[in-house]
This record gives C-alpha cells, sequence and structure tokens, in this order.
C-alpha cells in the first residue's frame, strides 16, 4: 500500500478522501512543529510527501525517503521544498494555482485593514477591562475608511480586489505597479490612478501592501518611504515580512509619526525559532497582529487540501498532477518564477 506522509493536521474532508489512497503517517499536533529528527525517521520508507508550507523539505529530508516518488504541495510556490533537490531524483512537485487563495486573502487584507481603523482589538480589550465609562466622548476612537484614500502596493489580482472592496467603503484608490494598469481597467476599480511609491506614501491615509516577495520588493518599504507617510496614516502588510523593514516601523510608530498598522506577515516565520513581530512591535497598543493567516478561511483551506488530494490521487492513477513546478522531470523546460517565497 502506498505509504502518504503529512506533517501536520489538515481539514477533514481532505484526509478523509487522502486515507482512501494509502496508508497515512501524520503528524497530529497543531500546537507546535515535528521535530526535525522525528522527521528524518519518519520519512524513511514513506513513497509520497504531502507538503505545508511551515515545514522545510531539504535535500536531507527529500533524500532521506529511498522511496520516495512524488511531493504534493498545498502552496502555490512551494519555495520550501528543495525542488532542485527533487529533480535529481525525477521526483515531480506540485503545487497551487495562485488563484485559490486570491478573494480570502484579499477578503482578509481589508478585514485586517477595517479592524486597525476602528481599533477593534483594542476596543475587545477596552470592555473586557471594564473600562466603558463614555460613548460620544473622547475616550475611544477609530478611523473611519469613506472618504480616505487607499494606496495599494502591487496592483495585482489581490490589489485589484482590495481596490474593489475599497471602491464599496467610498474610499479613493491610488495604486503603484511596475506596469501601469491600461484607463479601461483604472475605471473598473473605481478610477484608480497610478502613483510613484514615493507620491503614493505621501497621499495616502491607508497604505495596503499586496506584492510579491522579489529580489526587486525584499526591503522595498524602507525608512525613507515610511517617512513619508501622514501621521494620520495606516500601514497594511499581507505580501511578506521581507517587503518592509520593521525597525523602521517600529520606530514611525513609537515615535507617533504613523497611526497604526495591520500585520499578517513578518521577517522572521515559522519554522525559525522565536517567530513573529520584533519584541518593540508587540508593546505597541496601536498595531494589530496576526499569524500570517491570509488564506485561513476554512473553506478556502479545505479547498486547498482537496486539491492537494486530488493532485496525488492523479499522480497514483499513472496521470499528470495539476500545476507541476518541476516540468524537467516530464522532459519540459523548467518554470520561470521570480518569487522568493
Amino acid at each position: 500500500m502506498t505509504k502518504i506522509f503529512v506533517p501536520q493536521p489538515i481539514p477533514e474532508v481532505a484526509l478523509e478522501q487522502l486515507e482512501q489512497l494509502g496508508d497515512v503517517t501524520i503528524y497530529p499536533h497543531v500546537d507546535r512543529l515535528m521535530p526535525y529528527e522525528d522527521m528524518l525517521a519518519a520519512v524513511r520508507d514513506q513513497d509520497i510527501f504531502y507538503a505545508l508550507g511551515e515545514i522545510p523539505y531539504n535535500e536531507d529530508l527529500i533524500n532521506a525517503a529511498a522511496n520516495l516518488q512524488y511531493i504534493a504541495a498545498m502552496h502555490g510556490s512551494a519555495k520550501f521544498v528543495d525542488i532542485p533537490a527533487a529533480t535529481r531524483r525525477n521526483i515531480p512537485v506540485s503545487g497551487l494555482p495562485y488563484g485559490m487563495i486570491t478573494k480570502t486573502t484579499a477578503e482578509f487584507t481589508f478585514a485586517l485593514l477595517m479592524a486597525t481603523a476602528w481599533r477593534l482589538p483594542e476596543a475587545d480589550a477596552f470592555l473586557r477591562a471594564d473600562r466603558w465609562r463614555q460613548n460620544q466622548s473622547m475616550a475611544f476612537m477609530g478611523t473611519r475608511l469613506h472618504g480616505k484614500t487607499l494606496g495599494i502596493v502591487g496592483m495585482g489580482n489581490i490589489g485589484q480586489m482590495v481596490a474593489r472592496r475599497a471602491v464599496a467603503c467610498d474610499m479613493n484608490i491610488i495604486y503603484n505597479k511596475r506596469t501601469q494598469l491600461s484607463k479601461a481597467e483604472e475605471f473598473v476599480l473605481g478610477g484608480a490612478e497610478f502613483r510613484s511609491l514615493e507620491d503614493l506614501f505621501m497621499e495616502a491615509d491607508f497604505v495596503a501592501l499586496t506584492v510579491a516577495l522579489t529580489k526587486d520588493t525584499m526591503g522595498l518599504i524602507d525608512a525613507h518611504l515610511i517617512s513619508l507617510m501622514k501621521p494620520s496614516a495606516i500601514l497594511i502588510n499581507t505580501s511578506r515580512g521581507d517587503v518592509i523593514d520593521e525597525a523602521a516601523l517600529e520606530a514611525a510608530l513609537l515615535e507617533g509619526r504613523i497611526r497604526g498598522a495591520g500585520l499578517d506577515v513578518y521577517q522572521n516565520e515559522v519554522p525559525e525559532p522565536d517567530p513573529g513581530p520584533r519584541k518593540g512591535l508587540l508593546d505597541l497598543p496601536n498595531v494589530v497582529f496576526t499569524p500570517h493567516i491570509g488564506s485561513g478561511g476554512r473553506e478556502t483551506r479545505e479547498e486547498m487540501a482537496v486539491r492537494t488530494v486530488l493532485n496525488i490521487e492523479r499522480f497514483l492513477a499513472g496521470e499528470r498532477p495539476f500545476n507541476i513546478l518541476n516540468p524537467e522531470v516530464y522532459g519540459e523546460a523548467a518554470v520561470a518564477d521570480e518569487r522568493l517565497s
């Protein structure tokens, strides 16, 4: 029977389907990662890896599985898999179409923007602490959205969907992108207007980062750009942590040079030790933190997991899985992908 290794729990609907395809070994905990040494031992007799983003599938792990035939990743780019190492062993690696999480991530980005603007986590803590004494005073105020300008850095599919949600809230849209959208595309997005990065940071009341992490966007949002923001501005990052200089952001927030921030991604993330934002950021009340859950809608994660199981099913049936990331194993040209994660 085919042996399938899964390093973390996956949605039940997908697990039930996966168990029909083979003998599944799964690490059952959601509050910790499987120790690497335990993984090395567990994969030795496994035929298929079900790969998830927090787990580094490096060359040693791949080579530890002498019978390994296929790696199915529940991820778009699967940069956490050593694809060249798999390719050297002629092992196909598949991922997921990027479009599977686009709407969910856009929805989450706008939810984080609203939660930060309206200080919802603070408001919750305020009420729980029995501090509610006044309604219409200066005791607790948020930032409204209508009439404000949202600057979107990276107007790809996710950025455009964030823009549509912002237009529904009567916000004005400005954006920066390597290639300016057509006038027709800008019209559909509520009359969105192109700006240079510096102009965007000076004009926007909210800045949403939705760019992919590439060599060009690594450290893109630096101290200079942050210094251009209005004192009343709020920054939202659901792209990648390495897009922004966290130290510069911390300094701006600490000194009151910007109003707040909403962060779902960080320069230090799982599986690195002590993941999360800089410790100084954690002490600030005007920052909303979430643990990289931009695709964490229950329904979306179920769809991602089921699609991954479908790829395993296709492989076992002798069919080519969808979204192969190393087509070289099928005698085709390599896929060019400038994303770093």
